[in-house]
């Protein structure tokens, strides 16, 4: 054979084997093309008990509100690394206290209706000052020093605080979730939860609190437009129900947690996604409003007299727990010089002190009440905590309630009658938000103090001085913050959130963002299902 025969027959044969190669790839690409259509049935373990933009509860992992409304700046694909213009395209600031935003042209509202600026505005002075008759707006007094608010121009906004204010645009991704018609709030009044009216990729059709919300396209979204026809989002109380709901098929999406990952292994139909963040971080709050919570020694003797870390890690399945020790652990403002700050194990030394603070008190340690939710990981803590609490002379009464009826109880009931509550939050979109719980005059309680009634004016200095300084700066003072209330013994930080998202295999291009939520429909990310897949 001549070298040219050869040649021309390598070549042929080199053909053939792209063909087979190649082919199988390019028809597998064709069949990932995203199609229109469909119904996204999600299973949620936390229930939305409302809707309303100046109310807003948002739960982590599969928020209703957060397809309904859009904020002015967003989260991109890197998380809370990258902040991405939303309804607003643009903004400029030369001190962080004067604000001029550029709004996005042609957004709808649901009503059809075009936003502008005025819409904005009306935002913005519901945060200001309180309508007669109406709550006070939901996470405001997150947004430091909001003073005035003036239009510009049919799409430019110029907000003014009464003091420097760096993480602005920041808070304001939950401060100030969404951005609704003033006429349609004024319509319905309180029940505007039923009537929920956004700029956002779906519309409302119907909410059962706690229970259901439906939600259908918008066509008229400013954004990508979504593939899917309906998001239809609901309440199991129980982890094993919907579990099974989502191997029935009634369900196409579902959080679950870690036991469940075994038989999720075995299914051929489900493929899941584990999902940590640092922004949700489990801890518990004393409040120090109370005798004997108020004494450090106290405190002291609880950090000391149970193990916190196995128990955190004893909290999941398979002994997989997360523990934090500290409160930044989990973010990129970690300070591993704070981590050895909270007093080690030490039992022996915990009931010492207890029996210190009894004889100068002249009277027993009561009874604690400890709240919390009824989630598996809390509850878990809890039970651990209260038996090795009770050996060195604390007795606990563990209140274990639902998700809206104890975060009433810890954030709102003006009683304050709680020892210890479990509560997360976050510190990785910025930490002046989780930090805010602590500041004496934050009002984060129903008494306008600190959530457990903690005062420190150095602490609270530097969370001012933070806000105010650059990036760079602020997290060194954001770390000497957090060295004061490990110090001061004001939490225990457990761990961090984790959860893991189950999903059909026809659901696709799944993404799960910094704070665990699922992304249906962004800038970025827009689920689809593949219809045709087979069961």
């Amino acid at each position: 054979m001549t070298k040219t025969g050869r040649s021309y027959r390598i070549k042929c044969f080199l053909f053939t084997v792209c063909l087979f190669v190649v082919l199988p790839v390019t028809v597998g690409l064709a069949a990932e093309k995203p199609k229109y259509g469909g119904t996204l049935r999600i299973g949620t373990f936390i229930p939305q008990d409302r809707l309303d933009v100046r109310d807003l509860s948002i739960p982590a992992l599969v928020p209703a509100p957060t397809m309904i409304y859009d904020p002015l700046f967003a989260w991109g694909k890197k998380g809370f690394e990258e902040l991405i213009p939303a309804l607003a395209t643009k903004y400029e600031t030369k001190d962080n206290k004067v604000w001029t935003f550029q709004l996005r042209k042609g957004v709808k509202f649901h009503n059809g209706r075009e936003m502008t600026a005025e819409d904005v505005k009306k935002n913005f002075d519901w945060r200001i000052t309180t309508p007669p008759g109406w709550k006070p707006v939901n996470m405001r007094e997150q947004i430091k020093g909001l003073k005035k608010v003036e239009v510009l121009d049919k799409y430019t906004v110029k907000v003014t605080l009464d003091q420097a204010f760096r993480p602005l645009l920041r808070i304001l991704t939950q401060a100030m979730a969404g951005i609704s018609p003033p006429e349609e709030v004024e319509k319905w009044g309180d029940q505007f939860s039923f009537h929920a009216c956004g700029t956002g990729p779906f519309k409302l059709v119907s909410f059962k609190p706690g229970e259901e919300v439906v939600l259908e396209r918008f066509d008229g979204y400013w954004g990508p437009k979504p593939y899917l026809d309906r998001v239809i989002y609901k309440f199991y109380r129980s982890d094993d129900t919907r579990l099974f709901a989502l191997q029935k098929g009634e369900l196409d999406l579902a959080v679950v947690f870690d036991d469940a990952r075994p038989t999720l292994d075995k299914d051929p139909n489900i493929t899941y996604q584990v999902g940590l963040t640092g922004d949700v971080l489990r801890k518990f709050y004393f409040n120090m409003r109370r005798w004997p919570v108020s004494d450090i020694r106290f405190r002291k003797a609880v950090a000391m007299g149970v193990d916190w870390k196995n128990a955190s890690i004893n909290a999941f399945p398979f002994k997989s727990g997360n523990y934090a020790r500290t409160l930044l652990e989990y973010t990129k403002y970690f300070n591993p010089a704070a981590a050895q700050l909270l007093p080690a194990y030490n039992p022996d030394e915990a009931k010492k002190l207890i029996q210190a603070v009894e004889r100068d008190a002249g009277k027993k340690i009561p009874v604690l009440n400890w709240l919390d939710g009824t989630h598996s990981q809390g509850r878990s803590v809890g039970e651990t905590a209260k038996a090795q609490l009770e050996q060195i002379g604390i007795p606990v009464e563990l209140n274990f309630l639902s998700t809206a009826i104890w975060a009433t109880k810890v954030l709102k009931d003006p009683k304050m009658e709680w020892d210890i509550a479990g509560y997360g939050q976050g510190f990785g979109i910025e930490p002046s938000m989780g930090f805010s719980y602590f500041v004496t005059d934050s009002g984060t309680a129903p008494d306008g103090k600190s959530l457990g009634g903690y005062s420190n004016p150095e602490f609270d200095q530097l969370i001012k001085k933070a806000v105010q300084t650059n990036e760079k700066e602020a997290m060194k003072l954001y770390q000497e913050a957090e060295k004061i209330l490990l110090k001061d013994v004001a939490t225990i930080p457990l761990f961090p959130n984790r959860h893991v998202i189950a999903y059909n295999k026809k659901v696709k291009d799944v993404h799960v963002d910094d704070n665990l939520n699922i992304c249906v429909t962004t800038s970025w990310a827009n689920i689809w299902i593949d219809q045709e897949a087979r069961p």
